[in-house]
């Protein structure tokens, strides 16, 4: 005969998912690291220049998105010219080839946390030539210029980092 009484103790986690899912798992490291990797992963936003002078670039930026750890980093990828469009990292379909405008950038991003409730990504990724207009990020240090040659940096607000994108060929 067993006296049954309340407990006020905190239950093992392996016997709460047999209280559950009427599952057993032993706890591991891996399990640890998987629950810390999901809460903690890098949001980065890729923007891919559609326009006319840089629509030949689709297959690099496909290349930079696939190289991210999806473990680690929740990727979005958009393309741009004059209007913004989500892409399907597995398609590798891209819309454009139009001009440029870099200010909808922003306004997707903002559209995006507004509607999603989400926080601005921890970075945000552009290749481009930089030829647009003129643009004004929120937290424009988190904004990374990845430039073709002949590009220009004049449209690109000074605290983002810029770089010349044939130092990663």
């Amino acid at each position: 005969n067993v006296n049954l009484a309340s407990r006020w103790d905190r239950v093992s986690p392996r016997y709460t998912e047999i209280m559950n899912t009427g599952k057993f798992y032993l706890p591991s490291d891996n399990w640890i690291v998987d629950e810390f990797e999901k809460a903690n992963k890098i949001d980065v936003f890729f923007f891919l220049d559609t326009s006319g002078s840089c629509y030949h670039l689709k297959t690099r930026f496909f290349n930079a998105a696939r190289s991210l750890d999806p473990k680690r980093f929740n990727i979005r990828l958009f393309s741009f010219d004059t209007d913004v469009k989500e892409l399907d990292i597995k398609s590798g379909k891209v819309y454009g080839g139009g001009g440029t405008s870099f200010s909808i950038i922003e306004s997707k991003i903002q559209e995006v946390i507004r509607k999603e409730k989400k926080k601005y990504p921890h970075a945000v990724w552009i290749i481009t030539d930089g030829y647009g207009n003129t643009v004004k990020p929120k937290e424009p240090k988190k904004w990374y210029w990845f430039l073709t040659q002949g590009s220009t940096i004049s449209y690109i607000p000074k605290e983002s980092k810029k770089f010349k994108l044939s130092d990663y060929e």
